[in-house]
């Protein structure tokens, strides 16, 4: 898929949508997700309530089937060969073996890279990728330093974890997001529920 091809189908799926930081409020529709209920990153069960809390929504939005396309976005591009070589094998590591010969795709910008995998929810290693991005600001490894989005072409959803924080899911589709309101309604961000509201 090349950047033209990447950005037009975008454009279609996601008419009202900018895949950008604050995703959340870059949507029509959308949740913003509370991951642990202790306020500092030393207090005991921190991290690990991000992480399970990151995996449970991933887990009920990706049906094993589902077909998703990986979108990481790095804030420092990469113009010479072998840093893109190595970037794209860091990103491959997120991915089992069976696609690991697949090539990643590269989209230069003119102001950050994009690398593209096409994949499906079981070809992921969710907890590897969901502790990464959780860990990015954190000196915890693993880590990794790029944005990710994940978009579910059959939920017509973007899953973007941005840091140990919360996560937002957006979609044009309220349906698609009906489910992750009733099911983890007590995550939902208090501050964000005048916006979450638009989803019901």
């Amino acid at each position: 898929m090349s950047r033209i091809a990447l950005h037009s189908y975008l454009t279609n799926m996601f008419p009202n949508i900018q895949m950008k930081k604050p995703l959340f409020y870059n949507a029509p529709a959308g949740i913003r997700f509370e991951l642990t209920d202790q306020k500092r990153v030393w207090e005991k069960e921190y991290m690990k309530n991000v992480y399970t809390r990151a995996y449970e929504i991933f887990q009920a939005l990706h049906e094993k089937n589902d077909e998703l396309l990986l979108v990481f976005k790095s804030a420092s591009p990469q113009s010479e060969l072998p840093l893109v070589r190595k970037k794209e094998t860091a990103i491959k590591k997120f991915i089992r073996s069976r696609l690991k010969k697949q090539d990643v795709q590269s989209l230069a910008l003119q102001d950050q890279d994009e690398y593209v995998i096409a994949c499906k929810t079981t070809d992921v290693k969710q907890k590897l990728l969901l502790q990464s991005i959780a860990n990015r600001d954190l000196h915890i490894q693993p880590a990794i330093e790029d944005e990710c989005y994940i978009i579910n072409l059959n939920k017509e959803t973007i899953f973007h974890l941005y840091d140990d924080r919360g996560l937002d899911v957006v979609s044009n589709n309220e349906h698609s997001l009906a489910l992750l309101q009733q099911k983890f309604n007590d995550w939902i961000l208090d501050i964000d529920s005048a916006c979450q509201k638009n989803t019901q």
